[in-house]
């Protein structure tokens, strides 16, 4: 995304204010602060006919009116809505870099669930600095987006405009530090210690490592493989299948593990091939039928996307994702929204129309969702009633299916 510099009175004063204070003048010199941002709507028709939602988070379960179920952002039917309005403040020099992305809108309170809900703190989607300590290494502190994943927050970067269940199911940032050492030109690595997933405090006292190994085997054709792992349990606490009153699992550790492979290749100038698969387990993750001592299993989940983009002109192009997930054991968001274990089948294509300099996108876009529900999946408290996922033209005689298509048009404004 093209950025453009920006001179402001605040800039001048605080350059005056360094150079005074005695700050090395070299480092000043190059300093530049630059502002750049977007906002997007959208609007979506969810074939199905589901019953607006009144408020802003989807329900839990089906049959109370659940609009897009399982989706992550692009959540409302048949409404035109906003997506998320961001301004993103980075003031760079030769050796060191101050980020303030700033995010509002509805998506911005989904995507920064993990901040302190209440306070200016859900604005914050990153805030963090970093300084090159060599031309080589690299150090990160701060709030700052994922490594683990194709896709991104930002919807100017992501070639479809809905976000895939890989993506919904895994982290959208972390708070805490990462070094990066980039060995060569085609091969770099990361690790780092954070909080956790999408947290902006501890909740439990525990840190998570994050890593990355970076790989360019050939001129356009980028690897990343991704790790996260550490104790997510989070306080949480689960009742019993034998005994609903009693508690178990507060105080029990719940390590979760995420490896994440993602790779892009731009054949041509025009056509480009991605992939982006992820596997995750841990232990004492989710309630088992089997073990009424202290109701708590181990897990897995995971699944595998491939994208296809190709620009047949300057003005137009087609993007097509196909994806698996599976979260049959039902510890991920998207059994959450279904009430129960699920795997899902889905299929997006999406045009991309760039008009002034790719500045202002329109997204016409296509998608169905292929639901099989895990119908012994167990829950909380017990046994989830059947239901195959989706609800099917309620206002009449409400029916369920395991189908789920939406079509719609997102238009997106990038500065």
């Amino acid at each position: 995304m093209k950025k453009f510099a920006l001179v402001t009175l605040a800039s001048l004063l605080f350059s005056a204010f360094t150079s005074q204070a005695g700050v090395n003048e070299d480092s000043t010199k190059s300093g530049k602060l630059t502002i750049s941002g977007y906002v997007d709507v959208y609007y979506q028709y969810n074939l199905n006919n589901p019953t607006p939602e009144v408020g802003l988070f989807q329900p839990t379960s089906t049959g109370d009116g659940i609009e897009n179920v399982g989706r992550i952002f692009d959540v409302k039917n048949n409404q035109f809505s906003l997506g998320l309005a961001q301004t993103k403040f980075a003031y760079t020099t030769d050796k060191s870099e101050v980020v303030v992305d700033l995010t509002y809108g509805p998506n911005s309170i989904l995507g920064n669930f993990g901040n302190v809900a209440g306070g200016n703190d859900l604005m914050i989607k990153q805030a963090y600095m970093s300084y090159m300590f060599t031309d080589k290494l690299n150090v990160t502190v701060g709030q700052f987006g994922t490594h683990v994943g194709y896709e991104l927050i930002d919807a100017p970067l992501n070639y479809n405009y809905s976000l895939s269940y890989l993506f919904g199911n895994g982290p959208f940032y972390h708070t805490g530090a990462k070094a990066s050492y980039a060995i060569s030109e085609s091969f770099g690595i990361m690790a780092g210690v954070v909080n956790g997933w999408d947290a902006m405090f501890d909740f439990n006292g525990t840190k998570s490592a994050i890593a990355q190994i970076y790989v360019a085997p050939t001129d356009g054709f980028n690897i990343y493989v991704n790790y996260i792992g550490g104790d997510e349990r989070n306080g949480w606490s689960f009742p019993t299948l034998g005994n609903p009153s009693a508690k178990t699992g507060a105080n029990t550790k719940t390590v979760t593990h995420l490896f994440d492979l993602t790779t892009t290749y731009q054949l041509t100038d025009a056509f480009k091939l991605g992939l982006n698969a992820a596997y995750g387990f841990g232990n004492n993750l989710k309630v088992d039928a089997a073990d009424l001592e202290d109701g708590l299993s181990k897990a897995t989940w995971g699944g595998a996307a491939l994208y296809a983009d190709y620009r047949f002109s300057d003005f137009f192009g087609l993007g097509l994702r196909a994806e698996h997930f599976n979260d049959k054991d039902a510890v991920r968001f998207i059994s959450g929204a279904m009430g129960q274990g699920v795997t899902m089948n889905a299929f997006t294509l999406t045009g991309d129309l760039k008009f002034m300099d790719g500045h202002f996108n329109l997204k016409p876009e296509f998608r169905i969702d292929v639901a099989t529900v895990n119908d012994k999946t167990v829950g909380i408290v017990g046994t989830q009633t059947e239901n195959k996922g989706f609800t099917k033209n309620p206002g009449g005689e409400a029916t369920t299916t395991n189908v789920q298509p939406t079509i719609g048009m997102a238009a997106i404004y990038a500065f």
